[in-house]
């Protein structure tokens, strides 16, 4: 029940990511576990599990390989090489750099074989290429529990592989929810019951029959969001370079600010469509389980991060404005001969049989729009959807999201953004929820309508909510409004 789980969350694990900038190299290695140590002694010693990343570029440079880019002799040696300068910063000698060293080198195995195949770089299979983007987190394992030793931590690895159960499509696997609470049982709980911190690869999982499979990038999140959900955990924190959620992009909003707090809905809504601090499948999954995810700054640890959990305060209506760019609006009309009964039904068939997610969608009784993500493969959809209907294909969009809480709810909150979107031309409007609404653009007409929204709903709004009342005023109510239905001055259209 939910009461019973949220009875164990009170005294369940912290589950701690550290993304690839946080384990780069030697420095941010005895960073973080300076930040597992203080936060399990600051939490009163509750049980860690930390989920690690690739080193910062590695997983690009295991993807060259696995697409045939680059050779794997090449790349073999490069990560032999850093890893090895790693253990050296770290100080590692005699017998126990003897047992780290062979650690990496059986971690570098998949490589070792894919470099003696014969003949030029050529993309791998499906199987072989997730066994060679596993070796970034493999090789990353060792020296992150050398670090925690160091820091007088009893640190454990535990192979993801174990625990982190998956269907077979390699390189998007799904998790296989059910199986994770009695694999964690099994494999994670010994380690922490015993006071140690278990230490695991993220974005890596295997099939039941432990073939090596991979979450997708970005996974890492997905890994910790999963292993919350199945340990119970008090909370999972999102170690990355940044200070937590913005309310904009900084690189088409300057005056962004850290958002606080977001409730579980908007966090799903912002990392699918844009805020790449968070994987939304991790955003997801903390949702349907509940357990509060915090995004943290490693390299700044004292700032207070953005805090994510089902009830958020602090927070004016308006929290963010989202922005994704390479976004393709595909147009589907059924032909004026086609029966109009169970289109709709068709059309999302073909998707769904093709595995192509979709992201926003409007339609009416004979005709759909929805956008996909630019590298998706859409030639064989669009063919199948051509035998019933009229297809158009549309590129070199975005879409701009706001995101919020209870834009429904609140009166004239459609009017608000309809007056900063102004006269942008727009492919598609959907807002399907109360917490978001979303706008698909030109791509080069996006940066600019982010900076409108983000001026117009969130800075003005505040400066708004700063006035202090004015005692002699009639209605405390009348303060000067940013806009109105009716439409005031525009804003400076550049942003601050």
């Amino acid at each position: 029940s939910a009461t019973s789980r949220g009875a164990r969350r009170a005294t369940g694990p912290l589950v701690h990511k550290f993304g690839g900038t946080s384990v780069a190299d030697a420095a941010r290695l005895r960073a973080l576990a300076g930040l597992v140590a203080r936060t399990a002694e600051g939490d009163g010693g509750r049980a860690s599990v930390v989920v690690v990343s690739a080193l910062a570029g590695v997983t690009d440079l295991l993807d060259d390989v696995a697409d045939g880019r680059r050779p794997a002799a090449e790349a073999l040696e490069a990560l032999r090489a850093r890893h090895a300068a790693v253990a050296d910063d770290l100080g590692v000698e005699g017998g126990e750099r003897e047992a780290l060293d062979a650690r990496l080198e059986a971690a570098l195995a998949p490589l070792v074989e894919a470099a003696a195949a014969p003949g030029p770089p050529a993309p791998l299979g499906p199987a072989t290429a997730d066994r060679i983007r596993a070796v970034g987190e493999d090789l990353a394992v060792p020296l992150v529990v050398r670090a925690l030793v160091d820091a007088g931590l009893d640190a454990r690895p535990v192979d993801a592989r174990a625990v982190i159960r998956t269907d077979g499509r390699h390189g998007r696997a799904a998790p296989v929810v059910p199986a994770l609470e009695p694999l964690a049982a099994r494999h994670l709980a010994p380690v922490l019951d015993a006071g140690a911190v278990a230490v695991m690869q993220g974005f890596v999982g295997a099939t039941e029959l432990g073939a090596t499979t991979t979450l997708g990038r970005g996974g890492s999140d997905y890994t910790a969001a999963l292993l919350g959900g199945a340990l119970d955990a008090a909370e999972v924190l999102i170690w990355t370079d940044v200070d937590g959620m913005l309310s904009g992009d900084p690189a088409a909003v300057r005056s962004a600010r850290l958002v606080p707090e977001l409730g579980f809905e908007e966090a799903v809504e912002l990392s699918y469509f844009g805020a790449r601090v968070l994987h939304p499948k991790a955003a997801k999954h903390a949702a349907a389980t509940g357990v509060p995810l915090t995004i943290r700054n490693s390299f700044d640890p004292d700032a207070p991060g953005t805090l994510v959990r089902q009830d958020r305060r602090g927070t004016g209506t308006f929290a963010a404005v989202a922005f994704k760019p390479d976004v393709v609006l595909m147009k589907v009309r059924a032909f004026p001969s086609a029966m109009a009964y169970g289109f709709l039904a068709r059309v999302f068939e073909v998707l769904g049989r093709h595995r192509v997610p979709v992201d926003l969608v409007a339609t009416s009784h004979s005709s759909t729009a929805f956008t996909v993500d630019v590298d998706e493969e859409l030639g064989a959809v669009r063919d199948e959807l051509s035998a019933f209907a009229e297809v158009e294909v549309v590129d070199g969009l975005a879409t701009v999201t706001v995101v919020g809480q209870g834009m429904l709810r609140e009166p004239g909150m459609d009017a608000l953004v309809f007056w900063a979107v102004g006269r942008t031309p727009v492919h598609l409007i959907s807002q399907a929820s109360d917490v978001s609404m979303s706008f698909v653009v030109a791509e080069d007409d996006a940066p600019d309508l982010v900076r409108r929204l983000h001026l117009s709903l969130i800075e003005l709004r505040e400066a708004r909510d700063a006035l202090p009342d004015d005692p002699t005023r009639p209605d405390a109510d009348a303060r000067p409004q940013p806009v109105t239905a009716g439409g005031a001055a525009a804003p400076d259209e550049e942003g601050p």
